[in-house]
């Protein structure tokens, strides 16, 4: 007969093993056990937001039994991620924390996502002790993602990877954001860190810091960002530029800050003495004007299938830099124009978009978010992208569009209704939300349009990244900033 057993007379941790051993799980394969695991993780992980305690620690400390199965399973320990906001703690234990996963994980390949962004000083002498303890392992990093500030610029941390090797890294993220000085003499392709090799790099992400003294090899990469986290931008040769332009394996390039001395005016940058071959690039990103002027006079890329930009013209200026009449993006089909930075320079419309869009009249996907800079532009912008009867646009063969213009008057209600009559092949249509409750607006679309309410079910952009569930990022694709809908 089986004792009865008096709780009072066992601890918690008694307790535990006595619920777990009297639970059907228990009878669990450790096989199943380990499936099971791996999905709990793996969803929390989805959501994009820490669990804290996170879940490989709190499955360690249920029972013995699962201990000894979350301690066994390397694959349970080899991500790490930490940021200095509140919720995470102090830094001390954070290194003991990484410590342990590192010696957890075994040789399991590692993912390190760390956001040093804190404005307190105090850290700054724990943070080298912390990432110091990883050079060991450098060799079996997958990801390394690290995001600072200038009150912690990383710098004796990088000085040690400058000779190292990273055969499995794929992902790349260092962001220092350091006070530095302007570098007249860089070369693109000269690499600061990981000198012995990332053969398995595709990813980097980069801020303009991270070009003095923080640039790994980028010859096999493939998703290049560079993007703007100060206020104050260096200005680097544009056959630094070019090199970019070049690398062998690029098929993405955003670039969200204006970096590079160009040739947009004769007294600044050079000219290209041959085309700049960008043959794998697929994606491009912009948010200036005088780059994407540049792109497209210097860059033969066969196979661009979208476009991202503010814009191909300056307003405002005596001296407006053209791009030539015929450009070489025979497979662009999407292109995407995000809101004006503002001022004179934002204005989309004049004989640079016309140029554009004569040389590309495959383009099957438009989306517009927003209007110019310059308030008296704006008609002349949307007709001259939309087309009209007196002015058709060359886009004739769009199939699907977002337009997230104003739509306060009938004058603007018209300029949607002028651009649904000016492409027959148009197939959907996005539009902001409350456009939809306006009668005046629903009265010019035909029945055949699949007529539908911007909204966060589809991706904004034709490229775009979004913190969380994928990246683990912590900071807003910036190109978002210019994709907010109109209300």
């Amino acid at each position: 007969m089986q004792s009865k057993i008096d709780p009072d007379m066992v601890d918690l941790n008694e307790r535990h093993e006595l619920l777990y051993t009297s639970s059907p799980i228990a009878a669990l394969p450790i096989e199943i056990l380990s499936l099971v695991f791996h999905e709990v993780q793996r969803t929390r992980r989805a959501t994009g937001k820490p669990m804290i305690p996170h879940v490989e620690i709190t499955l360690s400390h249920v029972c013995s039994h699962w201990r000894a199965v979350a301690l066994s399973l390397p694959s349970m320990w080899c991500v790490f991620q930490h940021s200095y906001a509140p919720w995470y703690g102090p830094v001390r234990p954070t290194r003991e924390r990484l410590a342990v996963y590192l010696e957890r994980s075994g040789d399991h390949p590692f993912d390190l996502w760390i956001d040093f962004k804190t404005n307190e000083p105090a850290y700054q002498r724990l943070f080298f002790p912390l990432l110091e303890i990883t050079l060991p392992h450098v060799h079996r990093f997958r990801v390394l993602h690290l995001l600072s500030n200038a009150n912690h610029p990383l710098k004796e941390f990088v000085e040690q990877l400058a000779s190292a090797s990273a055969p499995l890294l794929e992902t790349c993220a260092i962001c220092p954001d350091y006070s530095h000085t302007s570098l007249t003499s860089l070369i693109a392709n000269k690499a600061d860190i990981f000198r012995s090799g990332v053969p398995s790099l595709k990813y980097l992400r980069m801020d303009e810091t991270s070009m003095f003294g923080f640039l790994p090899p980028l010859d096999s990469v493939v998703h290049l960002r560079i993007e703007t986290r100060r206020t104050v931008p260096s200005w680097i040769p544009n056959t630094a530029f070019d090199a970019i332009l070049s690398l062998p394996n690029l098929e993405t390039l955003s670039l969200s800050i204006e970096l590079f001395e160009l040739q947009a005016f004769p007294s600044r940058g050079s000219v290209p003495k041959e085309p700049i071959r960008a043959n794998k690039l697929k994606h491009f990103r912009s948010a200036y004007v005088l780059i994407n002027i540049y792109t497209l006079s210097h860059v033969v890329a066969p196979s661009l299938e979208s476009i991202t930009m503010n814009g191909v013209d300056l307003a405002g200026l005596d001296d407006r830099p053209s791009i030539p009449n015929h450009v070489a993006f025979p497979s662009l089909r999407i292109v995407a124009f995000i809101r004006a930075k503002g001022g004179s320079h934002g204005a989309r419309h004049g004989p640079n978009l016309q140029k554009l869009m004569a040389g590309t009249q495959n383009v099957e996907e438009l989306l517009f978010w927003g209007k110019t800079g310059i308030e008296e532009n704006t008609e002349k912008t949307h007709c001259m992208l939309l087309g009209t009867d007196s002015a058709p646009s060359p886009w004739k063969k769009i199939k699907k569009a977002t337009l997230n213009i104003p739509f306060s008057s009938p004058t603007e209600i018209l300029l949607y209704h002028q651009f649904i009559a000016a492409k027959p092949n148009l197939e959907v249509l996005r539009v902001p939300p409350r456009c939809l409750e306006l009668p005046t607006f629903l009265q010019g679309v035909p029945p055949h349009i699949d007529l539908r309410a911007i909204d966060e079910s589809e991706p904004p952009l034709p490229l775009c990244w979004v913190p969380g569930p994928d990246w683990l990022d912590t900071e807003e694709d910036p190109f978002l900033f210019y994709c907010r809908v109109f209300e």
